[in-house]
């Protein structure tokens, strides 16, 4: 059964109390209900603003699928003039999740968080105010999250930070205790991942010696030559006596210029020259 005909006084009202961001509970048009008012609304394309919006025809359908295929946001699609005209970033990011085009992960990301209430972002703002001069981000997250809830992560606390206005300058952060220990100990382990890789590096030089003088070894055998070799004076080692297992050195004298292998191989030569720079130590300036 119909009900009865709304006129353009109510049609007004509603329009002026959408204007206002009032839900349809809120609202007191009349005898209306809310679900008579919400009807009236969504037969009448209002918004949130009480403005009617044009319909998505297939043309702007196909432009919005082409744009997010290109790796536009809903808010550069928005902001770029001469593409999608009387479309507002929120109407296009609504139009997308109804096509399937939006971000799932960021999307499920964005139903996890979990809000806060104003009574715990009032604690948290206090939190915030009394911990923002001596502790970074991270600590302030960490702290939080040990005895209150909702946890928190260091992103929302920089964003609050902003808010409030109280955020510390990057050089500021650096200098509090709580990163130079964290600095300390990513240093120290960078140190431990560096070592590891220049020894794995040397196993391998070392291994490709190796290979190339029992290469070259059958290779002179194979011709019924004698292979030059020479044992190395720190390692005792057996090498051929060529380049790359030594250092061919030149020296000019007065009967002319000669050519002499080195006494050491090319991998205690190395090791002599890490020992003797970590010795010195670092160099300052």
């Amino acid at each position: 059964m119909p009900g009865k005909t709304w006129d353009e006084n109510e049609i007004e009202r509603l329009r002026e109390l959408l204007a206002q961001g009032l839900s349809a509970s809120e609202m007191q048009i009349g005898s209306r209900t809310p679900a008579a008012i919400q009807n009236k609304a969504a037969r009448l394309n209002f918004v949130g603003d009480g403005i009617s919006r044009k319909p998505w025809s297939r043309d702007d359908r196909g432009l919005l699928r082409r744009l997010v295929r290109e790796g536009q946001t809903a808010a550069q699609i928005a902001s770029a003039p001469n593409l999608l005209l009387g479309y507002s970033r929120n109407s296009i990011q609504k139009k997308l999740g109804r096509m399937s085009l939006a971000d799932r992960v960021r999307s499920r990301r964005a139903r996890g968080v979990i809000r806060l209430t104003t009574q715990q972002l009032e604690r948290f703002h206090t939190f915030l105010l009394a911990h923002a001069a001596r502790c970074t981000p991270e600590q302030i997250a960490l702290l939080w999250s040990q005895d209150n809830l909702p946890p928190v992560s260091r992103r929302r606390v920089v964003y609050h930070l902003q808010k409030l206005e109280v955020k510390r300058s990057w050089a500021e952060v650096m200098q509090m205790p709580y990163s130079k220990a964290k600095q300390r100990r990513v240093s120290k382990k960078a140190t431990s991942s560096r070592q590891r890789r220049w020894a794995a590096y040397r196993k391998n030089q070392e291994d490709g010696l190796k290979d190339l003088a029992r290469r070259r070894r059958r290779a002179s055998r194979s011709r019924g030559k004698s292979l030059s070799e020479r044992v190395c004076r720190d390692c005792h080692s057996r090498w051929p006596a060529t380049e790359p297992f030594f250092v061919i050195y030149s020296k000019v004298t007065s009967s002319g210029q000669h050519r002499y292998v080195g006494r050491i191989c090319r991998m205690c030569r190395n090791r002599r020259r890490r020992e003797s720079k970590a010795r010195r130590g670092p160099v300052t300036v």
